[in-house]
């Protein structure tokens, strides 16, 4: 079991460089477009990584608007949490509720996206 937001925060970068992918690839209107590398011509490593990357794209993709924006805010653009408020335009405590929402509705979506393609070994992520 790992936590959302070390997961998000320290492991999101090293399976973006290993997937050879950009945070800025699994924003909304990009992640449809991933493409992937034959599993026969690659390593296990590479194609781990891609399908968490996708995993993570889909599972933001499908979070509601506004925690799809603190999380590509945050995350994905790597915006203090100070530029996210502002952007969304909620006052701190405000958006400090919709950040914990957001990071509930991403972990609900990660866990089914991963179940979707029976990846292995599977990411559980806590609060």
């Amino acid at each position: 079991m790992e936590k959302v937001r070390v997961f998000l925060k320290r492991d999101l970068g090293k399976f973006v460089i290993w997937s050879g992918r950009r945070k800025t690839d699994l924003v909304s209107d990009k992640v449809d477009k991933l493409t992937t590398l034959d599993a026969k011509r690659t390593t296990k490593k590479i194609v781990f990584a891609e399908n968490i990357t996708w995993c993570i794209g889909k599972a933001i993709q499908a979070c509601s608007d506004k925690s799809r924006k603190i999380l590509t805010s945050v995350y994905l653009l790597d915006h203090l949490n100070k530029t996210a408020m502002k952007e969304i335009g909620y006052g701190q405590s405000r958006y400090w509720e919709l950040k914990q929402k957001a990071l509930d509705e991403f972990m609900e979506n990660f866990a089914e996206y991963q179940k979707k393609i029976g990846l292995e070994p599977y990411i559980k992520l806590v609060k």
